[in-house]
């Protein structure tokens, strides 16, 4: 089914909204149209179950739980990080390698209680899906693919168990 102008124009529209950010005039401007067009896009839109508002929402809803798995994720990567640094620096002594892990601690032990208030649920899952995928990584020269294979496939099977941990 071949789209007319307008009907391309209304779902670029909201794309433009829904995922460029842009709003109601940045869009008008971009298509060539007026702001009036572009509202009557979205009433249209809406009477066909596409509410570009509650559209935006969720695509907003949906990125910040990811941004802040990746952001519990990454803090972990990055402290094991630092720890290697500490240890395979051969110019600090044992005494200045114990304050660095400390401070490096600290500094751990208060992201977690910060990730923990904040989205306990995502910080569950990142902290798994962060040890799920060292230990793929560690194991994975070592076995054969169809082992690897097995031990994915079980891994997606129990993932509401696996998701649903104390920490």
């Amino acid at each position: 089914m071949k789209l007319s102008n307008a009907e391309r124009n209304r779902l670029l529209a909201r794309s433009l909204f829904v995922d460029a950010d842009k709003n109601i005039k940045q869009i008008a401007e971009t298509l060539g149209v007026s702001t009036k067009t572009i509202s009557n896009y979205q009433s249209i839109d809406k009477k066909e179950g596409f509410d570009w508002l509650t559209l935006k929402a969720s695509k907003h809803i949906q990125n910040s739980q990811e941004e802040k798995q990746n952001m519990f994720g990454e803090f972990v990567s990055y402290m094991y990080s630092i720890l290697k640094e500490i240890r395979e620096d051969e110019t600090l002594d044992a005494s200045q390698k114990a304050d660095k892990i400390v401070s490096v601690a600290d500094g751990f032990s208060k992201m977690r209680k910060v990730a923990a208030h904040e989205d306990p649920e995502a910080y569950k899952l990142g902290i798994v899906k962060h040890t799920i995928k060292t230990m793929l990584d560690i194991i994975k020269d070592n076995i054969d693919q169809e082992c690897l294979e097995v031990i994915i496939d079980c891994i997606n099977e129990k993932q509401d168990e696996l998701a649903d941990v104390s920490i």
